[in-house]
């Protein structure tokens, strides 16, 4: 199958030469920098059980002229989505489907408003870095991307895909409700990163203090009111589960939100917490804690 792989930090690295190592014909389109770091030393994958040593196929914007890509794979951060919208635009034909593995939800919108049908629903399940070699690490033996169908014409083709894609090195899944899958990964993800960002502190930390737990609680449950006057209830089993999930006071979690904000890095904060500020504002939610995040992140990014 034809892949191209949108960014090879660690995510689309990762994924990307998992694939290539399925035997996949697999491309990363990357900037002119990475390239050349790419194309000097290689991309190294050190996995949970394994090292995988990759040299690249490697395109720019300015080489990428194909159009005959099966699939194209987003593994950007939100702030460069509407560069990249543009820049695969030639990569694109009426038999490509286009696979965002962004956090957050309203870059499904931005997508579809230049790419209609082609785009698919997706996320992934990772916690992998790049090490100061600028090797990708696999820090946990997590590794998943789910996709599906935003609209009954694309089911077929996400069958299709599935097919294609069995036999890879990771977990992958073809979700009969992707939607609901990535309101779910977005609730999770905001109140975490959320939490964290405006506390500086892993989630055992936070659970070590008076308050601590009832902080956590209170920014998921204005979360949830978010996303439920959104019109997307999750399922009350996921919703269990997640908050068990924050609230266990066994292991220290964080975002990638988290670190990217306590590394001064470019972050998704707007797609991951403002966005969901803006649509409470919509709704008239009221999300004292919510907004008290926002404004710290408004803050650290300068």
């Amino acid at each position: 199958m034809k892949i191209l792989v949108v960014g090879a930090g660690a995510t689309g690295g990762y994924f990307g030469a998992r694939l290539a190592q399925a035997g996949h014909e697999v491309a990363f389109l990357v900037r002119e920098g990475r390239a050349q770091q790419l194309a000097d030393e290689g991309l190294v994958v050190k996995g949970f059980h394994e090292t995988v040593n990759l040299t690249p196929t490697l395109l720019t914007a300015e080489t990428l002229t194909d159009n005959a890509w099966q699939l194209i794979i987003l593994a950007v951060k939100h702030p460069h989505l509407a560069q990249v919208i543009e820049q695969i635009r030639p990569a694109v034909s009426d038999k490509t489907y286009i696979l965002p593995l962004l956090n957050g939800m309203d870059h499904i919108a931005a997508l579809q408003h230049q790419y209609g049908d082609r785009v698919l629903g997706g996320l992934c399940q990772i916690y992998a870095t790049l090490n100061a070699k600028n090797e990708i690490e696999q820090v946990t033996s997590l590794h998943r991307i789910s996709f599906g169908a935003l609209s009954p014409v694309q089911q077929k083709g996400v069958m299709a895909l599935a097919q294609q894609l069995e036999g890879v090195a990771f977990t992958l899944q073809a979700s009969d409700d992707i939607t609901s899958e990535m309101w779910e990964k977005y609730l999770f993800l905001s109140t975490l990163g959320g939490v964290t960002c405006l506390a500086r502190a892993d989630t055992q930390r936070i659970l070590s203090t008076s308050g601590g737990a009832q902080y956590i609680e209170t920014l998921f449950t204005e979360v949830l009111s978010v996303i439920t006057a959104a019109g997307y209830r999750p399922r009350s089993k996921v919703i269990n589960q997640l908050l068990k999930t924050l609230l266990n006071i066994e292991t220290p979690l964080v975002s990638s939100l988290y670190r990217d904000v306590m590394a001064g890095n470019v972050s998704e904060s707007r797609a991951i917490v403002g966005a969901l500020v803006e649509r409470a504002v919509e709704t008239q939610q009221y999300i004292p804690v919510l907004r008290a995040c926002w404004v710290q992140l408004q803050l650290a990014s300068g």
